[in-house]
């Protein structure tokens, strides 16, 4: 099993420069997104100070990674105020951009409170596990999909998952860990009316909201939908509520997503 933390670990090389060194035994064509913009993160939260927890992200994904090639990730801090601080992360390999990020931290404050309740779904103990494929990206994590039918059908699914490591309490992991998980699933929500049919897909851009406090390694329910799917693009969106019923993230993101001909003859499609 490839620990987690190694996974969205990085090294400072330089005073704003930060290397990712991913792992090439993967199945996957390009890195993965999650792991991605999860060091990203991890990147941008080097040197913060603690009493700050990052509340935002918002990433781009401009060009694939090759796996098994280190990714370094530039910081700039953009503004550090009393209480918001925003850096800017870019993602660089053979000398190109590929990911850029801008992550916004806050120190917390009094206001009003009000959340989404939790969506009716089966308790993860009532599921079976999903076959998540032998690549590592998905080692170590114990995801559990709630029945199509308990769901309402559409372009809509429900996801119970958690880290089956313990990670440490600290925010930065807890939110680095979230972001790489929160990729894992997401495009299933645009699939689920078409079952069967071949896609060429890649993600886009990427959005995460922290909303409260939550850990990784405990189960958290991923509610999935797809409001719109159109022009070889499909929009999706996700809330993640922690086992209490507290709403902890809001997740958006769009994805190319293709549809592949089916070829009924040689030299026809």
């Amino acid at each position: 099993m490839v620990e987690l933390l190694e996974a969205i670990a990085v090294e400072q090389v330089d005073a704003n420069i930060f290397r990712g060194r991913p792992r090439s035994d993967t199945a996957l064509t390009r890195t993965f997104g999650g792991e991605v913009a999860a060091r990203a993160l991890a990147a941008g939260s080097c040197g913060m100070p603690v009493e700050f927890g990052v509340h935002s992200i918002h990433g781009y994904f401009v060009r694939p990674a090759v796996p098994g090639v280190p990714i370094d990730y530039t910081v700039d801090t953009v503004k550090h105020g009393r209480s918001f601080a925003v850096r800017w992360i870019r993602g660089v390999q053979h000398g190109h951009e590929t990911f850029l990020m801008v992550a916004s931290f806050h120190i917390g404050d009094h206001g009003v409170r009000h959340a989404d309740p939790i969506p009716d779904a089966p308790a993860p103990e009532e599921l079976f596990p999903a076959d998540t494929g032998a690549g590592y990206e998905w080692q170590g994590w114990d995801i559990r999909r709630v029945p199509d039918d308990l769901v309402g059908g559409g372009a809509h699914q429900q996801i119970w998952l958690r880290y089956t490591g313990i990670l440490p309490g600290d925010l930065v992991t807890a939110s680095c860990a979230l972001t790489y998980a929160s990729d894992m699933t997401l495009l299933g929500a645009a699939m689920a009316p078409y079952p069967g049919i071949a896609i060429q897909t890649a993600a886009l851009d990427y959005s995460i909201w922290f909303l409260r406090p939550f850990r990784v390694d405990q189960w958290l329910l991923y509610d999935e939908v797809s409001p719109s799917a159109d022009r070889g693009r499909a929009f999706t969106q996700g809330r993640i509520f922690n086992r209490d019923g507290e709403l902890v993230a809001m997740v958006a993101q769009e994805r190319m997503l293709r549809v592949i001909p089916r070829t009924e003859k040689a030299g026809s499609k």
